[in-house]
């Protein structure tokens, strides 16, 4: 294959370069063969769910955002980072197509996070934005290096930054120096009412980072974030979402940026509940859209009952919650208990007596997030006690000798009651109820797909095919069938009594969008919502594999079946630092030209709402396409390099 080279910047540097011998370093990962496809029973749906791939916990658990992609130790393979919230932040390894064991980078209350070569010493750093105490204790983003041999060193707070209740962490080059400065949001402490919680900080290219200021901000919920490029001039502009109303910020030359909301969102600047945004170039026109996922905070309580099944599930917070009498058949079985700091006790009939959680030394449930499952008969579990779960009263205006935590009674004729008096998030599935408990109604929120024209954002979801009326939690935009255009995978709040399948959407090659009813993505986690979806292409072998958690709930990776459904072709391009000036992978592009047609693909192109992905393979669909013309990347500091590979179904490594 033929490379060429040019430097915007230094173009003396061209000549230099292209004798450089670690263009030998042009690697190549090959398909999985005809012969390993042939061997294989075809899958009945486009994912299955993969079984021993990755060890992750047999537990549901609080999470935090999206799987966060990475290849962390430099092996050629993409690693994993999963954040359980409040609890840990755990890293696999991926040795080849399957993961390790977890190692723990760090325990408790953690949030955003962000990974990148911020020194550019060749070692991924991880910057994490901890959790504030609801409030009563704001702090500063920890940081950590990790190296060849998956040791992770530092782990000190940055006790140069601002304080905050940490949200997002986002990274992008904002001057296109070749360095990866930071964008930080929080929720806003008293103090910072008045100038947000929005923190930029530059980077020189050592890794030491100087507070610029605040950019502009919305409402207090608004502290979710996407970094994109909506007028297409190569300077990173930002969307902030999440509250009542979505913010544009324009980046332009230097550290300068613009509020340009009304130019670019006009009335959709009011879209509220916005969960998470991914960008994309649906209809192939060069310039990126946008796909918006809703969803509510969970502050209110929430009811759901599946007749069919005969589960009830309820969520609350904030305030005490007695539900109504149900009717019970058998012993009371509650399963999936999720009970958040502080508030981790469950307290049994008239005399309130304390359920003990260490009955042998093999239970975990009474760790910090608990989950498990209750087993209670009627004799030990008999009467309520008075003056319990006053509706209205707030937590903090309990009486003295009203404990908080979780209330079971039995009420005799097989009638149980239920109440929460906690503040932090609470929430089970009690199993085997014969009567019809009343269920609270989710507001419809529906999906959004924005059209991107010349840098202003107009609604064309009806006229794309695209109908969700209800609320979901991420929106992920990926070429799943390798045909050469961009598809749609929403991750649904859900009924937390059911199995919920997941939407997906096809693209009718930029004119519209079909719904695919048999995918094989489904969430079987109950007591659970949705939370977020990424994608990995964990085995290399050329196709877009899914990984996605639920709040309360398991992460499930699927694998990706189109090598054996389709003959579609692919060409994957894995991205390095750049040749001369050592730019940071972060906001490098990809451009392919094959068969007429010109795709973009950009490293830290993610569905996360607080982190970003360091996914350094960059995988490209080719439909029936057999021969790739060129290839262009492209780093943010304007360094580039051409390729004429012409052959597809390849992995090629630009070091």
């Amino acid at each position: 294959m033929m490379y060429t080279f040019k430097f915007n910047k230094v173009a003396s540097t061209v000549a230099l370069y292209c004798a450089i011998a670690s263009l030998n370093g042009c690697a190549t990962f090959d398909k999985k063969g005809a012969e390993q496809a042939n061997n294989q029973s075809n899958p009945p749906t486009l994912f299955t769910e993969t079984s021993g791939v990755i060890p992750v916990e047999d537990r549901g658990r609080r999470k935090w955002d999206v799987a966060i992609v990475g290849d962390l130790d430099g092996n050629g393979y993409q690693d994993l980072l999963l954040t359980e919230h409040a609890h840990k932040v755990f890293v696999y390894w991926n040795e080849g197509g399957t993961f390790t064991e977890p190692s723990t980078l760090i325990n408790g209350d953690m949030h955003g996070t962000a990974i990148a070569d911020f020194d550019k010493d060749g070692l991924v750093e991880v910057i994490i934005a901890q959790g504030g105490g609801n409030g009563s204790n704001p702090r500063k983003p920890k940081h950590f290096e990790i190296t060849k041999d998956r040791q992770f060193t530092g782990g000190k707070p940055l006790e140069h930054f601002e304080k905050g209740r940490g949200r997002s962490v986002k990274v992008f080059d904002a001057n296109n120096d070749g360095n990866s400065d930071l964008f930080l949001t929080g929720f806003a402490t008293p103090e910072q009412f008045e100038t947000g919680a929005n923190h930029f900080y530059s980077n020189s290219g050592t890794g030491e980072f100087v507070f610029e200021g605040n950019l502009p901000f919305s409402d207090r919920l608004s502290y979710r974030s996407v970094i994109t490029d909506f007028n297409g001039d190569d300077q990173s502009d930002i969307l902030v979402f999440g509250g009542k109303r979505m913010v544009a910020i324009a980046g332009g030359e230097g550290y300068t940026f613009s509020d340009v909301t009304d130019k670019v969102l006009g009335s959709l600047k009011h879209t509220s509940d916005v969960s998470a945004i991914s960008q994309l170039d649906f209809d192939g026109d060069g310039d990126l859209d946008l796909a918006i996922s809703r969803a509510e905070h969970q502050f209110e309580p929430e009811t759901y009952y599946d007749a069919a099944s005969k589960r009830f599930a309820f969520f609350s917070r904030f305030q005490p919650l007695q539900l109504e009498d149900l009717t019970i058949d058998g012993d009371f079985v509650l399963e999936n208990l999720q009970m958040a700091y502080p508030d981790f006790d469950v307290y049994v009939g008239k005399d309130k007596r304390l359920l003990d959680f260490k009955s042998s030394s093999k239970d975990t449930s009474h760790d910090l997030d608990r989950s498990g499952t209750i087993n209670l008969t009627a004799s030990e579990s008999f009467g309520w006690p008075e003056d319990l779960c006053v509706k209205g009263v707030k937590m903090k205006n309990l009486p003295k000798d009203s404990k908080p935590g979780l209330y079971i009674g039995y009420m005799g004729n097989n009638h149980w009651r239920i109440c929460s008096q906690t503040s932090s998030a609470t929430a089970g599935v009690i199993n085997n109820v014969i009567s019809t408990p009343a269920t609270t109604k989710d507001e419809s929120l529906p999906a959004m797909l924005l059209e991107n024209r010349d840098g202003q954002f107009f609604d064309v979801t009806s006229k794309m095919g695209i109908d969700i009326n209800e609320q979901t939690t991420s929106a992920l935009a990926a070429d799943y069938d390798n045909d050469g255009w961009t598809d749609l995978f929403f991750m649904r709040y859900g009924d937390m009594s059911k199995e919920v399948t997941q939407y997906l959407y096809m693209n009718n090659q930029g004119k519209s969008f079909t719904l695919v009813d048999n995918h094989g993505a489904i969430s079987t986690d109950l007591g659970a919502t949705g939370a977020g979806a990424e994608v990995i292409d964990y085995d290399k072998d050329g196709d877009f594999d899914l990984i996605f958690a639920n709040e309360r709930g398991k992460w499930h990776l699927f694998e990706n079946h189109n090598e054996i459904l389709s003959n579609n072709n692919y060409i994957g391009i894995t991205v390095g630092m750049s040749p001369v000036e050592k730019a940071d992978l972060f906001g490098t592009k990809v451009t392919i030209n094959a068969c007429g047609r010109t795709q973009v693909r950009e490293v830290g192109n993610t569905s996360s709402s607080f982190a970003v992905t360091y996914n350094n393979d960059l995988l490209f669909g080719l439909g029936q396409c057999d021969e790739v013309d060129t290839v262009t990347v492209t780093w943010t500091n304007g360094e580039e390099i051409q390729l004429n590979p012409k052959q597809v179904n390849q992995y090629i490594n630009i070091n």
